[in-house]
């Protein structure tokens, strides 16, 4: 079966469009960068100080990269980000060593039911709106200005004349504003966050590939190939592959200085809307990063509060583990 994998780290706006028609819980989430900041936090709180829960935390959205209908990304996007605890917590219940259940606790921090991703699309914690911070700043940058100096042409405006549909022109204020809090976050929290996502991809994290195909493939060969539980390894294990290298990019993208990240950030996505049939200038999406940056100016304390309340949640569900003594182990996680 052909497999279609991104082989570069540009995000593809066709995926994302297929995403939010497929399977909206995969939209609107953080951003790679910050999904590793917020569990690098939680383990230093824990006293853990490894790559593989970075990267367990990046890990749920490997499937957003592939588009092909036939290999059924909108089931295992939503088994890996999901609502129901009883697919998210596949990873952690096939997890038996130290290592793997680092990984294991990256994974789960990321889901959308009570972990990071609940924050970004589905309800902020400070943001004072009823709906997820991404939503909220995505839905702000559509309705700024392009030009302060001429406030009556907003980006909205512009991506609309572009011949983008509402949903299509907030998908791209979406990805604007998760590279936004990126290039914020690394720049005046962690300046090593870029570098760290690139490690943890290039590490010996790689045991999470077995991880994974304990974890999914008897289900989702039963769902997508007829039983075929060697292609669904095969398919789970490439498309994890490709996870790897769009996020070395991504991480040495955010490690430049701000002009440079959002000039290689918005060619990036220029290159991509043009495949799309959208042309738009690479200073069109630079203004749009710049005016994100500004418009997300309390993204640190949404971020904080995520901390807080993802390192509850795990707390309250059983995810907790020590690199002497194991993990306690869990069931559905009380749900």
């Amino acid at each position: 079966m052909e497999r279609k994998v991104t082989k570069t780290a540009f995000i593809t706006l066709g995926l994302i469009c297929f995403l939010f028609v497929m399977i909206p819980a995969a939209a609107f989430s953080w951003s790679q960068a910050t999904h590793a900041y917020i569990v690098d936090r939680l383990g230093a709180r824990a006293g853990h100080d490894n790559l593989d829960e970075m990267w367990g935390s990046v890990a749920p959205d490997f499937f957003n990269y592939i588009f092909d209908p036939g290999l059924c990304p909108g089931w295992i996007a939503d088994q890996t980000q999901g609502t129901y605890a009883d697919t998210f917590l596949k990873v952690w219940n096939s997890a038996d060593t130290n290592a793997e259940h680092a990984l294991a606790y990256g994974f789960v921090s990321h889901n959308q039911q009570w972990g990071a991703d609940h924050t970004a699309h589905v309800s902020c914690r400070t943001c004072g709106e009823d709906d997820g911070y991404i939503i909220v700043k995505a839905k702000f940058l559509l309705n700024a200005p392009v030009d302060p100096a001429n406030p009556e042409q907003t980006f909205g405006d512009v991506f609309a004349s572009l011949g983008m549909n509402p949903d299509m022109a907030l998908l791209v204020a979406h990805e604007v504003t998760e590279e936004a809090i990126d290039i914020r976050l690394r720049n005046e929290v962690d300046p090593l966050i870029g570098r760290k996502l690139a490690t943890a991809a290039r590490n010996e994290t790689k045991r999470f590939q077995p991880l994974l195909v304990k974890a999914f493939a008897a289900d989702y060969a039963a769902f997508c190939f007829g039983g075929d539980s060697s292609t669904a390894a095969s398919e789970l294990t490439a498309a994890e592959k490709g996870h790897r290298k769009d996020m070395i990019f991504l991480g040495q993208a955010i490690s430049q200085s701000e002009p440079v990240a959002a000039q290689l950030l918005a060619e990036q996505l220029v290159g991509v809307l043009s495949e799309l049939g959208f042309s738009v200038s690479v200073e069109t999406v630079k203004a749009a990063i710049f005016s994100s940056i500004a418009i997300c100016d309390d993204y640190k304390a949404e971020i904080d509060a995520t901390v807080e309340f993802v390192g509850e949640n795990l707390e309250d569900h059983g995810i907790t583990y020590s690199p002497k003594s194991g993990p306690r182990k869990t069931g559905s996680g009380g749900l």
